[in-house]
């Protein structure tokens, strides 16, 4: 995998989620898609086992510092982790399945994206809530949220649908060079 175009596909993706996106929310509760994970899971589909977690890594890190935890007193703070734990489950979900799957049908990318990211918003979710039991300042409603970040998951499938042609028409760029072994596919 070209890192360096990882590198800047990742830096448009952030700049479309925390730029463009607002102008997408669903209603009042925040319920926002998400670019990053259609992008991990395209990864994840095409990118060795190694590459691919790592690129999880810093996907979830770089999420996890752009998305600051409001406290009672209205502070807020970073919390570094459950993005970064949250995409790395999506990975080994992607990897356990990605040899009977079609790569290139848009329809793929679209239910894992969907699936991905209702396991990493569990995680989050989960997290958070754990951190809850201790004094923890932070600001957190494990119901509403849970609820909040499923209707972005569902929402997040809708812009897979767009991201998918996108992601299949950069494929060439990405140079992923391993061929993953499929059940019902041959290798190009």
């Amino acid at each position: 995998m070209n890192w360096f175009v990882f590198a800047f596909i990742s830096w448009v993706a952030f700049g479309i989620e925390r730029a463009l996106l607002v102008y997408f929310d669903a209603g009042s509760g925040g319920v926002l898609p998400s670019v990053i994970i259609p992008l991990l899971v395209f990864v994840a589909l095409h990118a060795p086992r190694t590459q691919t977690l790592w690129a999880a890594i810093i996907l979830g890190v770089l999420s996890d510092l752009l998305s600051p935890m409001v406290h009672v007193d209205g502070g807020a703070s970073t919390v570094l982790g459950p993005h970064a734990l949250g995409f790395l489950l999506v990975c080994q979900f992607v990897f356990a399945i990605r040899g009977m799957v079609i790569r290139r049908n848009p329809l793929t990318l679209i239910f894992l994206s969907i699936v991905g990211s209702l396991i990493a918003q569990i995680v989050i979710v989960a997290i958070f809530t754990l951190r809850g039991f201790g004094d923890d300042p932070i600001v957190f409603h494990a119901g509403a949220e849970l609820v909040q970040r499923s209707l972005s998951s569902l929402y997040t499938g809708l812009g897979a649908i767009v991201l998918s042609f996108v992601f299949f028409a950069l494929e060439p760029v990405f140079g992923f060079q391993s061929a993953v072994p499929t059940r019902f596919a041959r290798h190009l």
